[in-house]
């Protein structure tokens, strides 16, 4: 995780409050790096509070600490620290990872029910609900692009699933994002493209789009194409470090 986290700092992917946060714990750390004794470490995210201990064992550890701590202020080098203080840098990746996710892991392990309706039918839904929200929208004749996305009318905290509906003899964007998907085909007749693969699907069939997989669906037919999609993205896009919107769609001159 140490690459992943000079990667996320280095190209500005941590968010503004993340960084703030991380700053000011560094700053506390560095100041009272020569009384150890008095700081709770308990105000410390545990990958901080390790990085302290490690820096008031030499003056050379000292030393990588506060290099480090400017790094993390203006990460315009690429320098080289100790394989023990690069593991101990890496944790930090993985503390504001659990930060982003920590609500919703405690909410599975209290064991209680998350249903929050007034009415018996806000649990069901159909292609016809005219609860169904539209999400987003693309059509470019010249690159042979038509189709429209809309969302579920129901309250998720992990799953995403939105219904794709994909025009005759039309796809939508050869794109990729972080989150996994299965597709449910409803109607219609087409194809899949996932990276290197192609798959004819029908109503009644499945397709399962990995993780960062560039892939397209394809209308083949003479009717739309339907299908549901069902994603983690609830759980995907509170992890991920860095703008997650943009992950989700090729530009246009790359198509």
């Amino acid at each position: 995780m140490k690459e992943l986290f000079k990667k996320s700092v280095k190209g500005k992917k941590i968010s503004a409050d993340e960084l703030e946060s991380l700053n000011a714990e560094l700053e506390y750390a560095q100041k009272n790096i020569n009384s150890i004794s008095t700081v709770d470490l308990s105000q410390l995210r545990p990958s901080i509070a390790a990085l302290l201990l490690y820096a008031s064992q030499s003056e050379q550890q000292k030393l990588e600490f506060q290099e480090f701590v400017s790094w993390v202020k203006q990460p315009n080098t690429d320098p080289q620290w100790s394989e023990t203080f690069e593991e101990l840098i890496g944790r930090i990746f993985g503390d504001l990872q659990l930060k982003r996710v920590s609500s919703l892991l405690e909410k599975i392990n209290t064991q209680k029910t998350l249903t929050q309706v007034e009415d018996k039918k806000e649990l069901v839904s159909s292609l016809n609900d005219r609860n169904l929200t539209g999400l987003y929208e693309n059509k470019v004749d010249e690159l042979g692009i038509d189709f429209n996305v809309n969302l579920l009318p129901f309250k998720l905290e992990v799953l995403d699933p939105r219904i794709v509906t994909v025009k005759p003899g039309k796809a939508n964007e050869m794109h990729r994002h972080a989150h996994e998907t299965i597709f449910i085909f409803l109607k219609g007749h087409g194809k899949v493209i996932v990276d290197n693969y192609e798959n004819e699907v029908g109503p009644g069939d499945f397709a399962l789009i990995p993780r960062w997989c560039v892939h397209q669906s394809v209308n083949l037919g003479t009717e739309d194409l339907v299908f549901l999609a069902v994603a983690d993205f609830g759980l995907t896009g509170k992890s991920f470090m860095g703008n997650y919107s943009k992950t989700a769609r090729l530009k246009r001159d790359i198509l």
